[in-house]
């Protein structure tokens, strides 16, 4: 999940010919409105909330006629542009993907159906999803795990085939067994994408009940997978990989690349990986007790309050048995809440 929709909003203001209403977040939605919008929706859902009416409308109104979502349609009555990898504009795999699901989870399940068809059209040869799926343009672990897992909810069975091609064997040498690479070109382990892919391959879309990791809950091993592995087995051996990752690193997983800073995405989704599997209580804790530490900061990184981070940290609260009401002295359902226009 692409860190801009889970925590770094724009500030500027929204276009003058939106409907905005119901739109979750104050800041610019022009890079992150659909997403952010379906991960709000999800998490309600995942919590037993009733999701809002203009909230779920305005998601509908920003579907594309072919079926696809632009990150966020200014006028929905222009004709959405195709993906453009290489202007970085247009209908992209990602913010239909979570589209789908919070459409699927809402019952909008025709229009669920019509954005899935788009997205199984726009596989790349290598069996993999571009960001920005046009023909030549680039496969990637992010992309890929997340189209994956909408598929998979509205019945749908992509093969896992790029993500395996990604994924360092058990055999691998050093502490990177089982992680998964960014793209086909990378070298070293994303751990950004091995947590993404280990979520959402393990059923993170199907929005598990609230349970604590019980205290004798096994570590994850990586296990060898075969050329015909499915995608849970592909995230198994990924859960081995954050285990070890996550107590290594005290639950806050770097920013790749050599940024600095943690990279709270990646932690969030990791310990759901983890706790969605009822595994590896010694890092689940560990990366609870660094979100809480540091929710405010990842909420209000920006300045106005993130709802893409808010539902981040709503999902992990109820997957790890804590509650959404008071993490780190947080209410994240009020202030998730207020932010909607």
């Amino acid at each position: 999940i692409a860190a801009a929709a889970a925590g770094a909003v724009l500030l500027t203001a929204s276009p003058a010919l939106a409907d905005d209403a119901g739109l979750y977040g104050a800041g610019d939605p022009t890079y992150d409105g659909v997403y952010r919008q379906s991960l709000s929706i999800l998490a309600l859902e995942a919590t037993g909330r009733a999701v809002p009416k203009p909230a779920l409308r305005w998601l509908k109104r920003q579907q594309c006629d072919d079926g696809g979502f632009t990150a966020y349609r200014a006028d929905t009555g222009v004709a959405c542009p195709v993906p453009d990898p290489v202007n970085y504009a247009g209908q992209d795999s990602n913010s239909t993907a979570l589209a789908v699901a919070a459409l699927w989870h809402t019952g909008a399940k025709k229009q669920a159906r019509k954005a899935a068809s788009w997205l199984s059209t726009r596989v790349n040869p290598d069996g993999g999803w571009a960001y920005y799926p046009a023909p030549g343009a680039t496969s990637e672990t992010n992309s890929t795990a997340l189209v994956l897992a909408a598929l998979k909810l509205t019945g749908k069975k992509p093969s896992s085939k790029y993500l395996r091609s990604v994924q360092l064997p058990c055999q691998a040498s050093g502490t990177v067994p089982g992680g998964l690479r960014y793209d086909s070109s990378s070298i070293d382990v994303n751990d950004n994408a091995t947590a993404q892919a280990a979520w959402l391959l393990g059923g993170g879309l199907g929005l598990p009940a609230s349970r604590p990791v019980a205290k004798k809950a096994p570590r994850a091993e990586c296990k060898d997978v075969g050329v015909k592995a499915a995608p849970k087995q592909v995230a198994g051996s990924a859960r081995g990989y954050l285990t070890d990752r996550l107590e290594s690193v005290g639950g806050a997983l770097p920013y790749g690349g050599g940024y600095p800073g943690t990279d709270h995405v990646g932690s969030a989704q990791a310990a759901l990986a983890l706790a969605q599997a009822g595994a590896g209580r010694k890092a689940v804790k560990a990366t609870v007790k660094s979100l809480r530490k540091n929710a405010q900061t990842w909420i209000t990184a920006n300045g106005d309050d993130s709802p893409g981070a808010l539902a981040m940290l709503i999902l992990v609260a109820d997957a790890t048995g804590n509650s959404p009401k008071d993490f780190g002295g947080i209410n994240l359902m009020s202030r998730l809440a207020k932010t909607r226009q």
